[in-house]
């Protein structure tokens, strides 16, 4: 009984830690991520560029289809736009991409 237990709090803990969104360290705490009043008026001032922009000059497929809200975190001074997505046969992956230069 015991041994089942333990089981299925084994494979209740793996679903949650399949289930969390797969985020960098440094974007993982609230303070490295930017809100959207913040993101518009970099886009206004022309100091990042637009999501579908970035996108485009990355070379991201419009097959990638987004899963999670597209946030823009800070890396060492450096905006970068990060977002989950899922590919036309159900892969996911996590997309890190520079807000100026679409560069990862």
């Amino acid at each position: 009984m015991a041994r089942s237990a333990i089981n299925l709090w084994l494979a209740a803990g793996l679903v949650c830690a399949l289930s969390a969104p797969a985020v960098p360290a440094w974007a993982a705490d609230g303070d490295s991520c930017m809100d959207n009043r913040a993101v518009q008026a970099l886009i206004a001032s022309h100091r990042i560029k637009t999501w579908p922009a970035i996108k485009a000059m990355a070379g991201v497929s419009d097959q990638y289809k987004e899963v999670s809200a597209v946030r823009v975190c800070e890396l060492s001074g450096t905006p970068y736009y990060v977002v989950n997505v899922a590919g036309p046969t159900g892969e996911s992956r996590q997309l890190v991409l520079n807000a100026v230069t679409g560069s990862n």
